[in-house]
């Protein structure tokens, strides 16, 4: 089964970025530039496994988002942190990704570790 991640950014370039490497490891992934574009996504597709939320967006507009985003369903919420920035506590996990084996490792952990074949396994 392949898992679907919603990736939201504010970082045109590291979407894109993040997208490609989510899909090396086999996951599914829907991008989204900004706060309306996410919610538009996850409206239109209650499917995602897990969201993750770019170092980009601000924590305020983290919080507003996971609040929406969970009125619809239970999901479960990586943030990733810039250096030093404080982890926020409506999400499930949050990362500094200084490197990005540190983003996969963390969306397997919260997924259940499905994609232990490595990058590039096809589905």
């Amino acid at each position: 089964m392949t898992h679907r991640i919603l990736s939201i950014s504010y970082d045109g370039p590291l979407l894109v970025t993040r997208q490609m490497l989510l899909q090396a490891y086999g996951y599914d992934v829907a991008s989204a530039e900004g706060f309306a574009e996410a919610l538009e996504l996850a409206e239109n597709d209650p499917n995602f496994d897990l969201v993750i939320m770019g170092h980009s967006i601000p924590q305020k507009d983290k919080r507003k988002i996971i609040d929406q985003i969970r009125k619809q369903k239970q999901i479960p919420v990586l943030a990733l942190l810039r250096p030093g920035e404080t982890p926020i506590h409506e999400a499930n996990a949050s990362v500094e990704p200084h490197d990005p084996k540190q983003l996969v490792a963390a969306v397997e952990r919260l997924l259940g570790k499905p994609n232990r074949d490595g990058a590039g396994s096809g589905d």
